[in-house]
């Protein structure tokens, strides 16, 4: 009997990491986009969430007004978030990013941004939470045991199949180069005829439109679509990047999916409205022990 009703909550432990996990690998995608953009431009978005929360909507209107797969809504979203990207970047962040305090004035900027964003769609569309139907959120897939939906797992999926785009995108092509060395040289990419501002307009419009993605693949199967839903993706994302450390594109999978399983066992410890203590005692310990990241290179004193 004590080893049946074992048995019962090993299962439902276990179904609950997991589904947490599937969880870290959206929170992977979002928080490249991050780490993309403090890449090269060392500047801090605080209207990322929000960016994610307006992918969310993409889908939402997307699906009810038009009918449209929410797979195809991704392309969309990707589209439309990196057209809006680029538009505030020029706007808001490429005017003031070189002058005397500039890196404060973009952090500044953004959380301008973001409070904008908010406002507007609370006016629009009000606070309360929705959701849409799709097909991929009433199959279910199990393995040994485990049950998650397909929306779940196609969200997984292509998280992960995004960021080996990136990934390879980021190697071989020449603007991904480019990035690179934006990134590791700011000053020396300028001097060997890399446009640096063009650079940094990509790598925005980029980071905000693989939040938009990111957002479409959440609310296929995320109950709460809502326009302060991005705040708390907001902060998780912050945390995967600093998990992650700069300069590792894998290492934020690795991150995300830790963050993933911390919150699912914390779920467990101190139920689910709480579950976000135990990933913030993790992270303070990693800041402590190891602040440039679990993935990153530690930097040398010469």
């Amino acid at each position: 009997m004590l080893g049946g009703i074992v048995l019962i909550e090993w299962s439902a432990y276990s179904q609950l990491i997991f589904s947490y996990a599937i969880l870290g690998g959206v929170y992977a995608l979002t928080a490249l986009g991050l780490s993309l953009i403090w890449g090269v431009m060392r500047a801090v978005n605080w209207a990322h969430g929000d960016l994610l929360m307006l992918g969310m909507y993409t889908a939402y209107w997307m699906v009810l007004l038009l009918g449209m797969d929410p797979l195809i809504a991704a392309i969309v979203a990707f589209c439309l978030l990196g057209a809006l990207g680029g538009i505030l970047h020029l706007i808001a962040i490429e005017p003031v990013i070189e002058k005397p305090g500039g890196h404060e004035a973009t952090l500044l900027s953004t959380l301008g941004i973001s409070v904008a964003i908010e406002s507007m769609a609370l006016i629009l569309w009000s606070p309360s939470p929705r959701s849409y139907d799709n097909i991929y959120k009433g199959i279910y897939l199990e393995l040994f045991g485990i049950r998650t939906s397909l929306a779940e797992a196609i969200a997984f999926s292509l998280s992960l199949i995004a960021i080996f785009l990136v990934d390879q995108f980021m190697k071989r092509s020449r603007l991904g180069k480019a990035i690179r060395a934006v990134s590791q040289n700011p000053i020396g990419a300028r001097v060997v005829g890399i446009n640096v501002s063009r650079i940094r307009l990509f790598t925005f419009s980029l980071g905000v439109a693989l939040a938009g993605v990111a957002g479409v693949l959440v609310s296929t199967f995320y109950p709460n679509i809502m326009p302060l839903a991005g705040v708390v993706w907001d902060i998780t994302s912050y945390i995967v990047v600093i998990f992650a450390g700069l300069g590792s594109i894998y290492g934020v999978i690795f991150s995300g999916l830790i963050i993933g399983i911390i919150e699912g066992i914390g779920a467990i410890i101190f139920t689910n409205a709480f579950r976000r203590i135990l990933v913030g005692l993790v992270f303070l310990a990693v800041l402590l022990l190891r602040p440039e990241g679990l993935f990153g290179r530690a930097l040398r004193r010469v």
